[in-house]
C-alpha cells in the first residue's frame, strides 16, 4: 500500500489498468498516491518479473538464470503469485501450460498443473491461459 496506486501492476504481465479495474471490483482499494520513496532506489525490482529457476535442483546447463521462450528451458512463473518460477524440465511439466509453486497450491503440491482461471481482461491473464 505504501507503493501506491502507480506501482499496483499485475505480478504476471505487469498489466496496470486491466489489473486495477479488476481488483476494484473486486473490492481492493489502493490509495491513488504516488510511492513513499524513503531513497532513489527504496523499491529496484518492482518492476521486473522474477527471472530464475525456484526449483529444488535445477539441471539446467546454463544455470538457474537461462531462461527460453519454449522447450525444455522455458521458465514457467506460478500462475498464482508470480514470485516463484521453474524450468519445464526441472519439474517435468513438458506439456503443462501453467504452473503452481507449493507455496500457492499447498505442500507437495507444487508441480501439478494447476486449475487456475483468468479472473479479467488483463493481456497477461488471456496470454498466459493460451500457452
Amino acid at each position: 500500500v505504501c507503493a501506491g496506486i502507480f506501482c499496483f501492476v499485475c505480478p504476471l504481465c505487469r498489466d496496470r489498468e486491466g489489473f486495477q479495474t479488476e481488483m476494484f471490483m473486486m473490492g481492493i482499494r489502493v490509495p491513488a498516491r504516488l510511492p513513499l520513496r524513503e531513497g532513489r532506489h527504496t523499491y529496484p525490482a518492482m518492476n521486473q518479473r522474477h527471472s530464475c529457476c525456484d526449483a529444488s535442483e535445477c539441471v539446467c546447463p546454463g544455470g538457474r538464470e537461462q531462461a527460453e521462450n519454449e522447450g525444455p528451458w522455458q521458465l514457467l512463473l506460478c500462475c498464482s503469485c508470480a514470485a516463484k518460477g521453474t524450468h519445464r524440465f526441472c519439474s517435468s511439466l513438458e506439456r503443462t501450460a501453467s504452473w503452481e509453486c507449493s507455496s500457492c497450491a499447498g505442500p507437495a503440491t507444487g508441480k501439478r498443473q494447476s486449475t487456475w482461471v483468468p479472473l479479467g481482461r488483463g493481456r497477461g491473464w488471456q496470454g498466459l491461459a493460451a500457452s
